[in-house]
């Protein structure tokens, strides 16, 4: 390689580093980024999780969080046994951000409130975290069969939230011939190989941990690349026949979504129940405290009737209290996750969601 080529391969390079260190700067001075690595791999079943045994922190102008990741992928700070302990109900919740619990401790997630509140002396609960980023219903499903169900859940919660409708055409795990729900590709792993190389590098973790312009670059390049991949996905699975897409808050959502998301919930409750245990789904609202639920097949909707904290949302949100951040990747507050978490109480209750499990304990 002559000096001549070597000398400006070592300009840009510099060039690029010194655009790099500006923007750093500017940001941090001017407009703050959030910093949200995500410490997510691949496993030996086709889809993404959490990256056992990992801690690592977020922070954002409102929150400044660490998560410590057990041994077998879930949030929490101990592993727990396949058996279930004597006089124990076991509860196992599937889903995203959200039920992993971003930009809440530990304590204060809906999955620990949930196991406070339903807990007795004499008959604990164990509320476990499969939750994962990024997951729609298609992983989540993926994930109780090849893990969940190993820890005998007595009941299983599954999440809903708008972002589910991309997410189940995205993946591509299942797809509909006709009305029926058949299994799509075998495994949908989005940027695990080169995350996974990257991870390998120190240098890598601490620019992911640390520096504001790269997780505003990662933020905005995956986001883009998500939607597209969305795009192409939907004009797949389009019907000739099917009328126009429905606008849910930032998302426009085809007929083929939503059929698609509705078989797969419905399939999700038959291979649970199949297993012997409850099956719920519940609703994550939008952020302008509307339901994106509302959007399935009425038939979905009577069959399971989900979960919702939503007249508790709007009658808090009308009292002046956030149920959201408003900065980093705008989850819900410790207020919205207690909501969120008493709602689920309330139905388990009702509903004796857990009643077989303490008749026989």
């Amino acid at each position: 390689m002559s000096s001549t080529l070597l000398g400006r391969i070592a300009r840009i390079a510099a060039l690029a580093l010194w655009t790099a260190l500006v923007a750093e700067v500017f940001l941090r001075l001017v407009a703050p980024q959030a910093l949200m690595p995500r410490y997510v791999t691949g496993t030996p079943f086709g889809i993404r999780g959490n990256i056992p045994g990992a801690t690592y922190a977020h922070v954002t102008p409102e929150v400044d969080v660490t998560y410590r990741i057990n041994m077998q992928g879930m949030r929490d700070d101990r592993d727990y046994p396949l058996a279930k302990p004597a006089r124990t109900c076991r509860i196992a919740l599937f889903g995203d951000s959200y039920t992993i619990g971003y930009e809440l401790p530990l304590a204060a997630t809906y999955a620990k409130r949930l196991e406070a509140l339903l807990s007795r002396p004499d008959h604990p609960v164990e509320v476990l975290n499969f939750g994962v980023s990024g997951f729609g219903t298609a992983e989540n499903l993926r994930a109780y069969e090849s893990v969940g169900r190993q820890f005998h859940p007595d009941l299983v919660l599954m999440q809903w939230q708008v972002t589910d409708y991309d997410d189940n055409s995205r993946a591509g795990l299942y797809r509909l011939d006709g009305d029926h729900l058949v299994p799509g590709r075998t495994a949908y792993l989005p940027g695990v190989a080169v995350q996974d190389r990257l991870m390998r590098w120190r240098l890598y973790r601490l620019l992911a941990d640390h520096s504001q312009f790269y997780n505003f670059a990662r933020e905005q390049i995956g986001w883009r690349g998500k939607q597209l991949l969305a795009l192409f996905s939907k004009k797949q699975a389009a019907n000739a026949g099917d009328g126009g897409e429905v606008e849910n808050g930032d998302y426009a959502i085809s007929p083929a979504q939503i059929r698609l998301s509705g078989a797969l919930l419905l399939h999700a409750r038959d291979v649970v129940r199949a297993d012997g245990a409850n099956f719920a789904t519940f609703d994550i609202p939008n952020r302008d405290l509307t339901s994106s639920y509302a959007l399935l097949p009425a038939s979905v909707q009577q069959q399971l009737p989900p979960i919702s904290p939503l007249t508790d949302f709007r009658a808090v949100a009308a009292g002046g209290q956030h149920l959201f951040y408003s900065t980093g990747a705008r989850h819900f507050t410790p207020i919205g996750a207690e909501l969120m978490a008493r709602a689920m109480a309330k139905r388990i209750d009702q509903d004796r969601l857990l009643a077989s499990c303490r008749a026989a304990s």
